[in-house]
């Protein structure tokens, strides 16, 4: 984004970290400037591309940037740290880190201490470097930059400052062995750890295990790796961490509990996060002690949470009893789709203990939802959900909650869900705000999707909008069928007038070709609830030719189709993609499997980009999952997955002709079989570039995963 970057015209070197974005196809770097600020002055930014706005995040600063001749122009009074942002894009950004000047002399930074570490400025290795002597201080210079990994072992009135960096990228995921967890103070008493710079950690960036009286100030993180978590507070007692900048690929502020003793006493606060991916506030999972209590949030600002998990948690399926947990004066900016509170209890890969604890007593008060501002996506449903009768979730409070400039009544405008063994939940609207008056909603299938003698389904789908309020209203809304580029119907957005009390329905006609599918209602305004459909449509394959399926990813590419039939014995595919040598086709093929409850019916490619949430075989039938954006969660974390048999893969290489045939048998479809499950990978160099493979239904892990394969009906004539 810059050329240049100066402070009170002197110019600042600007350096790089490695970051992870969305849509995660490739690493890329977010650029930074540090300096001290001695006293107020003008930070000026020299730019190629043309500015047509710029702004400062968090929108709580209040710093209002200055466009003019090709120049951004920033005042600042203080210390402070943001994100600056052109042209409505969060991509290219300069973060900002102006530090107060601290330390003065080294001499008189560490001259309390008896035992001395110091990196001055300028690189250096020291790969594993270990502290066990009390009375330490391990000093990173301004301008210093270390590879290696530091950990705090057993050891009392320890410091580590400086406003040096620390960073792994020199340590690949094979190390991670032993070069996990950048800085780790593990069963330590009386430490601070300060304004230092932590880059490109492998696995947890900072962790706080089994330790007691315990400071972290102004620290910044940036990571790109997977578990690239922020701070984890684990089984420890009076933690405070305060004025830390994340931006990382997994959870930003964690507690948890290792088996290192109860939580007690920790507080996060005056804190500024982005996350790429993950969640910004959680608790758990890996609750193993006996009490994880008197946790706080506050005061905290969501710069970027793009995929829509939740952004305030509390998961758990060990021992623990969590209780007294505050999130308080939580402004949340740009995070569609995403789902603001989830509190549940249930097993997971995670948990170790035999038996499962409870919550109680958990506050939500004054969170903001300023959007960027406004909503791109409707929010998903939050959640409050206890596992049985002796594992529940009691005494919940949300308290002067804020979205878009107005406040939530009820449970219903909250869009909160509490499906079981939740107990005492209590609303209190903000009093300075006007109450949400929700629209109602429903997505309704107003005439069965047929199938055609092409093989398609047509059918209409009808967005349905109910007005209880005693006025009339004016509300805009769309219909979003995922997986995108599927299908044709009306994309367009549609003005609905909602007298008082009146219904009004806005009919679709849809065509789709076999698959699942969500079809949602969607608006940018707070106060349409989110509403949902589950189709589900199968691939009849019989003895003639039917109109080829179309290979379409979430970027839109339409690279080629498909299409298969029953000769006999065989099954015979015909692609033209087939006809290409650079490409080959590979088929997964499974028996269909009962499901179990809690199994996963839907996910796509733009679930984990925060457009569509999950959706669970739930007790209650299927229910919206934003909790599980990624395939890992699927079918390793939650163990989600449709547990077929077996899946069989065969591959097809291109440059041999388009139609091939291939022995049932060898799909592992015995004779006789009615139905069965087969997903399709076309692997093009044209879509190498991806995260997840360019499939015919939309499966994103088809080797592990069968629940979005077609169900493929064999129709033989006989």
């Amino acid at each position: 984004m810059n050329d240049t970057v100066t402070w009170q015209e002197e110019a600042l070197p600007v350096r790089t970290a490695s970051i992870f974005p969305s849509p995660y196809h490739k690493n890329s770097a977010m650029k930074y400037v540090s300096f001290l600020l001695k006293e107020p002055g003008i930070l000026r930014i020299g730019l190629k591309k043309q500015v047509r706005s710029a702004v400062v995040r968090p929108l709580s600063l209040g710093i209002i940037p200055e466009i003019a001749d090709g120049e951004i122009a920033v005042r600042l009074e203080r210390p402070v740290k943001f994100s600056l942002e052109i042209n409505g894009s969060a991509e290219d950004n300069l973060l900002v880190l102006a530090e107060a000047d601290r330390y003065g002399t080294f001499d008189q930074a560490v001259s309390e201490y008896k035992n001395v570490i110091c990196f001055p400025a300028g690189v250096h290795k020291a790969d594993l470097l270990t502290v066990e002597k009390d009375h330490t201080v391990v000093y990173l210079a301004e301008g210093a930059y270390v590879h290696g990994k530091l950990v705090l072992s057993h050891c009392s009135h320890v410091t580590v400052c400086g406003y040096g960096a620390i960073s792994m990228e020199q340590y690949p995921y094979e190390t991670r062995p032993v070069y996990a967890r950048c800085v780790d103070a593990i069963e330590c008493r009386d430490v601070t750890i300060r304004d230092i710079t932590i880059l490109d950690s492998n696995d947890w960036s900072l962790r706080i295990c089994g330790c007691e009286d315990v400071l972290v100030d102004n620290v910044k993180i940036i990571g790109c790796r997977g578990n690239s978590d922020g701070i984890d507070i684990c089984g420890s007692r009076r933690v405070l961490v305060q004025n830390a900048f994340t931006r990382v690929w997994d959870d930003s502020l964690v507690v948890k509990a290792l088996d290192t003793g109860d939580v007690e006493d920790v507080t996060f606060r005056h804190c500024i996060l982005w996350n790429d991916f993950a969640r910004p506030m959680e608790v758990g999972v890996e609750l193993r002690a006996d009490r994880v209590r008197r946790v706080k949030f506050q005061d905290i600002d969501v710069l970027h949470s793009p995929t829509g998990y939740p952004l305030m948690g509390i998961h758990h399926g060990d021992r623990a009893l969590v209780s007294d947990i505050l999130f308080e004066d939580i402004r949340i900016e740009d995070a569609p789709g995403a789902q603001l509170f989830d509190i549940r209890i249930t097993p997971s890969y995670w948990n170790r203990d035999r038996q499962m604890g409870c919550i109680r007593d958990v506050v939500f008060r004054k969170i903001h939802v300023l959007g960027s501002p406004g909503l791109p996506l409707l929010l998903s449903d939050s959640r409050l959900q206890g596992y049985d009768e002796a594992h529940t979730i009691r005494n919940v409070a949300f308290e002067e909650i804020d979205i878009c400039g107005k406040t939530p009544g009820d449970a219903v405008a909250l869009g909160l869900k509490c499906p079981e063994y939740a107990e005492g939940i209590r609303m209190a609207p903000a009093p300075e705000l006007p109450q949400m008056q929700m629209v109602e909603t429903a997505v309704e299938i107003t005439k069965d999707f047929l199938c055609r003698e092409d093989g398609f389904y047509e059918g209409e789908i009808t967005m349905v909008l109910r007005n209880p309020a005693s006025f009339d209203r004016e509300k805009e809304v769309w219909l979003k069928i995922s997986p995108e580029h599927l299908g044709d119907y009306g994309r367009c957005r549609h003005k609905v007038f909602l007298p008082a009390g009146a219904e009004r329905r806005v009919a679709c006609p849809v065509v789709l070709q076999p698959g699942k599918y969500v079809a949602a209602i969607q608006s940018e305004d707070p106060e349409i609830r989110y509403a949902w459909q589950l189709i589900s449509l199968d691939w009849k394959i019989g003895t003639g030719n039917l109109r080829p399926l179309e290979f379409v990813n979430y970027w839109g590419d339409r690279l080629g189709k498909f299409t298969a039939w029953v000769e006999g014995e065989d099954l015979v595919i015909d692609s033209s993609l087939l006809l290409r040598e650079d490409s080959a086709l590979v088929l997964y093929t499974a028996l269909p499997a009962e499901r179990e409850p809690g199994e996963v019916l839907f996910s796509v490619e733009e679930t984990d980009f925060g457009q569509v949430p999950a959706v669970l075989d739930g007790r209650h039938g299927p229910e919206a999952a934003p909790q599980l954006r990624c395939p890992l969660e699927i079918t390793l974390v939650f163990k989600n997955q449709p547990k077929v048999e077996k899946i069989y893969t065969r591959e097809i290489r291109g440059g041999e002709g388009r139609c091939v045939g291939i022995p049932l048998k060898e799909l592992g479809i015995p004779g006789g079989t009615g139905h069965f499950w087969m997903e399709v990978e076309a692997r093009l160099p044209e879509v190498q570039q991806y995260r997840y493979p360019y499939t015919l239904f939309h499966s994103v892990t088809p080797l592990t995963a069968a629940h979005m394969y077609g169900n493929c009906i064999l129709e033989t004539g006989e």
